[in-house]
């Protein structure tokens, strides 16, 4: 009979709503918990949702639990648990350990007591990963109130790594916080998407991605696979089973940097996506949709402006941001009513100077900075500051 494990899919702070969505629309029964949301499922179950959820960062195969109040206890604990069920030999193992209100405190002796357990159970000693070494197992153990949770990762890079991006440009927003700005909005794939800052372009792929029904993780190697968990006929499955494009709305990406443009344009062949984006170097201003001096009857009439504007932080100085952000709110509402926006922003207080009716969606941390995710409907209709 197929086993069942405890999964836990972990995200940044403030995704938790977003991925328990998506983790329902998988057939599971999310519990949205801090930091992630638990689920049940076999292997398959979790293969599957490495490959398809766009907002998680990991999910972890939750293997044992047990109280435990010494390191003589962990060890000897520890040695019994079936560890060939679950690791493979000859794959390094990287053990990561955290405690919290607990006797065992002291996470190097926690990490050096589960790595004999290993070895006694593979008859040699954990090898750790050497530099270089993209394949490794890792284990996390949690100690909290005296019990451990030992569980181990299902792949091998974090989920917001897809495999498309090996060129970036400054300052690049990561793969899951586009998905979870493209979710939090009122974009469809049979509507319109635009975005004028789209850096090497992670926002439009990501878009394009979700239209064309391609999972997330299409482009990684398969989770499991340095796991002994892994069964390659279920990933062949996996693979194979049908997805069919969700919508063929226009999808225009743009920026002023032509260099950002040439890693957008390469990062989308990666992916392939390309063929679904309109990828321009320009102003924001001077896009074809945007543009004061154009047609406004050539924009789409109904898409959302989705976007993550310069912070003035981390690429560069801040001054003339707020103008910036008043452009952004006049071009925006010019798009008409069937148009909303999705802006991510660091300075909410900065980003009330475009002069729409904002919601917060949602807050995590992006590069050591907090980030939120604002989201207004009916551009042309909106003319007052966004609320906090």
């Amino acid at each position: 009979m197929t086993r069942s494990f405890d999964l836990f899919a972990a995200c940044l702070p403030g995704l938790e709503p977003l991925l328990s969505r998506e983790l329902h629309t998988l057939g599971t029964e999310p519990r949205t918990m801090r930091g992630g949301v638990a689920f049940r499922g076999d292997a398959r179950c979790a293969a599957r949702a490495c490959l398809w959820l766009g907002t998680a960062s990991h999910v972890l195969i939750r293997v044992a639990e047990f109280p435990c109040r010494a390191l003589g206890e962990l060890q000897r604990k520890a040695t019994l648990l079936p560890w060939r069920e679950w690791l493979r030999p000859q794959v390094p193992i990287e053990v990561h350990a955290t405690s919290r209100a607990s006797r065992l405190y002291h996470t190097g002796a926690i990490a050096e007591r589960i790595e004999n357990a290993i070895g006694e159970a593979f008859g040699s000693p954990v090898r750790a990963p050497a530099a270089g070494d993209e394949v490794f197992a890792r284990i996390h153990v949690r100690f909290a109130n005296d019990v451990c949770t030992i569980s181990v990762d299902a792949t091998t890079s974090p989920l917001h790594r897809r495999g498309w991006r090996l060129a970036g440009a400054k300052a690049p927003l990561r793969e899951d916080l586009a998905h979870a700005l493209l979710l939090a909005s009122p974009w469809t794939p049979d509507t319109a998407l635009l975005d004028p800052f789209c850096g090497s372009g992670t926002i439009a792929i990501e878009a394009a991605g979700l239209a064309l029904g391609l999972p997330p993780g299409r482009l990684r190697p398969p989770p499991l696979h340095h796991l002994a968990l892994f069964d390659a006929e279920t990933w062949l499955e996996l693979r194979a089973e049908p997805s069919a494009p969700r919508g063929a709305g226009a999808i225009a990406a743009s920026d002023r940097d032509a260099g950002a443009i040439d890693a957008a344009r390469a990062n989308a062949e990666r992916a392939g996506v390309a063929t679904r984006i309109d990828l321009s170097a320009n102003a924001f201003t001077q896009h074809p949709w945007l543009d004061d001096r154009g047609d406004a009857a050539s924009a789409p009439r109904r898409g959302v402006l989705a976007t993550n504007p310069p912070f003035g932080v981390r690429i560069g100085r801040s001054e003339g941001l707020g103008v910036l952000w008043q452009s952004l709110g006049h071009r925006a509402r010019r798009l008409g009513p069937g148009w909303s926006v999705a802006l991510l922003a660091h300075d909410v207080r900065l980003a009330r100077r475009c002069g729409m009716v904002l919601r917060a969606a949602w807050t995590t941390r992006h590069g050591g900075l907090s980030v939120t995710a604002l989201v207004g409907e009916g551009t042309a209709a909106a003319s007052t500051p966004a609320s906090s």
